[in-house]
């Protein structure tokens, strides 16, 4: 997963490389030979998982969009990735179909996209639970109020359908999209080249399980604090559905 992003970027140019493909594709090279030991990693004792919530056999997931990214067609990439007991199981790095206009439209594109579904109907069969309401981190604050129905815009005119199968998600408890900060969000490496290099290490090392540390967003903590009581964090249906996964 560390590699998502730059074996997305080169594969890109793969019919036609150039000298500065060649470069970035034995950098990458000289960045696995230094990193030999480094592998995706799983958990099994309950001190991990019950490390601000129990979230032992849940499916978390983290999405991210840049805008505009691609310098030859202007497109967007999506960068998303799953977890179970602090490994990823699922992740992506792929460049979007079409241009989007606002972070918005390319960030509920990613969050459409990620077969959230399929990953639920999967851990399903292996626990034999019922995942309940997936946590997703967002770092768009727009993104999360739109899924929640919190907000409505007309400059959501032009990919409103998107947005509505996204908010329909959230509504029937399928998943819940929680704001965190840009920084704590580990699939920021999946859509560039995250900087300084302590940073990268960081979410490096929470997307491949070596430190599987579940970010409290404030969300999660007045959820904690308050059992759910509050009108803040019962504003939907699908906020409902936060607790019986935070208490499941």
């Amino acid at each position: 997963p560390d590699l998502g992003h730059a074996a997305s970027m080169l594969g890109r140019y793969s019919a036609n490389p150039g000298p500065e493909h060649e470069k970035a594709g034995l950098h990458c090279l000289r960045y696995l030979a230094g990193t030999v030991d480094l592998g995706i990693t799983y958990h099994g004792s309950d001190e991990v998982l019950m490390a601000g919530y129990d979230h032992r056999d849940k499916l978390i997931a983290a999405v991210d969009s840049d805008l505009g990214g691609c310098v030859d067609s202007n497109k967007s990439t999506t960068g998303l990735v799953v977890w179970m007991n602090g490994g990823p199981i699922a992740w992506r790095s792929k460049r979007q179909q079409t241009c989007s206009v606002a972070t918005l439209e390319a960030e509920s594109g990613v969050v459409l996209g990620m077969e959230l579904m399929f990953l639920r109907d999967v851990a399903l069969e292996m626990t034999g639970e019922d995942q309940g309401c997936v946590r997703v981190f967002e770092d768009n604050s727009g993104c999360a109020t739109v899924a929640h129905g919190l907000k409505d815009t007309a400059k959501t005119g032009h990919f409103r359908r998107t947005c509505s199968q996204v908010e329909q998600y959230c509504v029937d408890g399928h998943m819940w999209l929680d704001w965190v900060p840009g920084l704590e969000n580990p699939a920021d490496i999946f859509t560039k080249a995250v900087k300084p290099a302590e940073l990268f290490g960081k979410l490096r090392d929470v997307v491949m399980g070596i430190t599987p540390v579940v970010y409290i967003s404030k969300a999660v903590e007045e959820i904690l604090r308050t059992n759910g009581a509050s009108g803040a964090s019962d504003a939907n249906r699908s906020m409902r559905r936060v607790m019986e996964f935070l208490d499941s």
